[in-house]
């Protein structure tokens, strides 16, 4: 069908040519335009409002609107035409659509990042109208929709075929293990990633099934770059054919590319660029715009992807909510999250099992066992763990519309601290994403911390060239997550990665940092923190280290940010983020039934806010595009309950080793997502 458009296309323009000549700058006018006639749900005089339909959105993308919404899935538009030239004659017009909200300026060096986009079918150019004197009602139709340039990096595997069977990963493992040079470097890998065999030959069945499913490329996956939240605005464009072929290929057909290699933002070229002088050209944008928001459905289910799970996994806990089955499969917007565990770090930890926050576990309590402990070096070795049952800590309540995670408490003889949390399955681009949540409390009323770290971030949706970061155009540019901190991972820093992250972190912490990162002075400010009841709020952005921005900061200091005061830290030149921490009262997140944590991604900023009232919320930290580099790429979003070695806490005022295991579950509840 592609094929026949373009000779279409080719035919078009030259009959149009021979037909219309050339008219002058009175010949038509364009009035009445109505972006959104068939729609009417308003958010005020002038913008419409719309939450976005997700029933089918993870693995088919979200649309604006579907089926569900409107009778044909589509938007309908109108406008009047009139022709004032005296004679029959057909025009020709196109609509185009741009997410307002989050973008870069028209004519800035990076608009063609922006979400625009036009007709569905991407290679569909102006559209004629009926040949006519006088005047003429045109109606036609439109959706937005994910991947609206039909860009080819965005194609894949058919969703519906993406599915993993016993079958392919036994016959997966059994090439693997035919094969002797193979073998051998399993045997290396599960020797360096202490586990067994049988788990190394699993997870390499899974990478060898994952990438053959990735590089097919035969279905356009408008997942991968799904409709941006917030305000869209609308621009209609009509012309004569004397300027319908003036406009260039990449106009007419957003798909193309320029003569530079790439793409060219029409609301650019008609509003700043060579359009708007076209004289046989009409630019209408409509006075109505539309405000689109997301609210993730948390009793949709949490499906299990086999992709995530190990050659051991107890099946017991699934249940009609919670599983691997085909219905979750394609409906459930939340995964359960699986935490990578670095077997390179380890808990020394009091053999003691104790609920901190029940029982009051005192100052006095807490530095008796580091005491004691530290003459008696009685200490249990673990790592921090992951359920070996999936379902069994996590909950999706499809009545109540929430779902509950847990730290689960250790029976007698049980020494565990064990990762929980659950990931969404609908990646975004930008966007406020605000979370309700109950954690549960992390410090006794003596103000000693359980060890809890509480988190609700947003993290890079694949590891994959569609979702690669914008380039870091630095000497040190972004230095990959997987490799160590130090002076020599500079060597390794490349201009493009797929790692993206914002956080949340909730501890107990001192609100200040290390004396390293303030200097060579010993004049730096600290704190006892086991006096107070605050906690610590982290904000932190994960960006690689590339230091393209023009204030990359290294070490600790305040800084304006857009006349926002914030203390920031950096604890050196090859550190992959930025963070600031700012103090709460313990109370005031954690007593109540729940509280609002909210970020706000921007292409030039990120704002993180919190607050008990979402429409009145308190900005606590912000941070720009001059002093960090902004991630551009999809993320999707983690509500996490963790225990952290304490190095990565270095001035917490209760170390993990010397906190006890958990004696009860540590329960936590997401109540609501939403993305505007």
């Amino acid at each position: 069908m592609l094929k026949h458009l373009k000779v279409y296309s080719i035919l078009f323009l030259v009959s149009v040519l021979l037909f219309c000549g050339c008219t002058n700058n009175n010949s038509f006018y364009v009035d009445d335009f109505n972006p959104l006639a068939n729609y009417s749900q308003k958010k005020n005089d002038s913008t419409y409002a719309i939450k976005t339909d997700l029933s089918n959105a993870v693995l088919y993308g979200i649309e604006i609107p579907t089926v569900k919404q409107l009778s044909n899935g589509k938007f309908t538009f109108s406008f009047n035409l009139k022709n004032k030239t005296g004679k029959a004659q057909r025009f020709y017009y196109k609509l185009y659509y741009q997410n307002d909200s989050y973008k870069w300026n028209e004519g800035d060096s990076l608009d063609f990042e922006n979400f625009y986009g036009s007709w569905e079918e991407a290679e569909l150019e102006f559209k004629a109208t009926p040949l006519f004197e006088g005047e003429q009602n045109i109606t036609d139709s439109f959706k937005i929709v994910g991947n609206p340039r039909d860009e080819k990096i965005f194609y894949g595997l058919d969703p519906e075929k993406a599915v993993l069977s016993d079958s392919i990963v036994v016959r997966f493992m059994k090439k693997a293990s035919s094969e002797p040079e193979w073998y051998a470097s399993v045997i290396a890998k599960a020797k360096s990633n202490k586990v067994s065999i049988d788990e190394q030959l699993y997870f390499e069945a899974l990478w060898g099934i994952n990438y053959k499913f990735q590089t097919d490329t035969s279905y356009n996956n408008r997942w991968k770059r799904n409709p941006r939240m917030g305000n869209y605005k609308f621009l209609l464009v009509v012309c004569n054919g004397y300027d319908l072929a003036k406009i260039p290929d990449e106009i007419r057909n957003i798909s193309k590319k320029n003569k530079s290699n790439n793409f060219t933002n029409p609301f650019s070229y008609f509003l700043r660029g060579e359009g708007k002088n076209l004289k046989g050209t009409r630019i209408v944008m409509a006075q109505n715009q539309l405000a689109v928001s997301s609210n993730l459905d948390l009793g949709s289910g949490i499906y299990e992807n086999p992709f995530k799970l190990n050659s051991k996994i107890n099946k017991n806990y699934f249940n009609n909510n919670c599983s691997s089955s085909d219905r979750l499969y394609h409906k459930a917007q939340f995964s359960q999250y699986f935490h990578n565990i670095n077997k390179n770090w380890e808990f020394v930890n009091v053999k003691e099992t104790r609920d901190v926050i029940k029982e009051n576990l005192t100052r006095d309590q807490y530095q008796k066992l580091a005491n004691d402990y530290s003459k008696s070096k009685n200490f249990v070795h673990a790592f921090a763990n992951i359920t070996d049952c999936p379902c069994k800590t996590v909950n999706s309540d499809s009545l109540a519309k929430n779902i509950t995670i847990y730290n689960p408490g250790n029976n007698s003889g049980e020494f565990k601290k064990e990762q929980v949390g659950i990931i969404s399955r609908v990646g975004y681009t930008y966007g406020k994403w605000r979370a309700k949540i109950k954690f549960p409390k992390i410090i006794s009323k003596d103000n000693v911390w359980n060890g809890i770290t509480a988190a609700f971030w947003l993290i890079y949706q694949a590891d994959e060239k569609w979702n690669l970061r914008r380039t870091c155009d630095a000497a040190i540019a972004y230095i990959p997550k997987q490799i160590p901190d130090s002076p020599e991972s500079v060597k390794q820093s490349k201009p493009q990665v797929t790692y993206s992250e914002i956080d949340f972190e909730i501890v107990k912490e001192s609100k200040f940092w290390t004396k390293a990162t303030y200097g060579k002075s010993e004049n730096y400010p600290k704190e006892d923190a086991s006096i107070n009841n605050d906690i610590i709020i982290c904000c932190t952005n994960w960006d690689m280290a590339c230091q393209q921005p023009k204030n990359f900061i290294i070490g600790t200091k305040e800084v304006d940010v857009e006349g926002y005061k914030h203390d920031f830290s950096r604890w050196s030149f090859f550190n992959k983020l930025i963070t600031s921490k700012k103090p709460a009262p313990h109370e005031e997140v954690f007593n109540d039934d729940f509280y609002y944590f909210e970020i706000d991604w921007q292409p030039k900023r990120i704002i993180w806010r919190i607050g008990k009232d979402k429409n009145n919320l308190k900005e606590i930290c912000r941070m720009d595009g001059s002093m960090t580099s902004i991630p551009n790429n999809q993320m999707i979003m983690v509500m996490s309950q963790e225990f952290h070695y304490q190095e990565w806490w270095p001035t917490a005022p209760f170390l993990q080793n010397f906190i006890p295991f958990p004696k009860n579950n540590i329960v936590g509840k997401l109540l609501e997502v939403e993305i505007e």
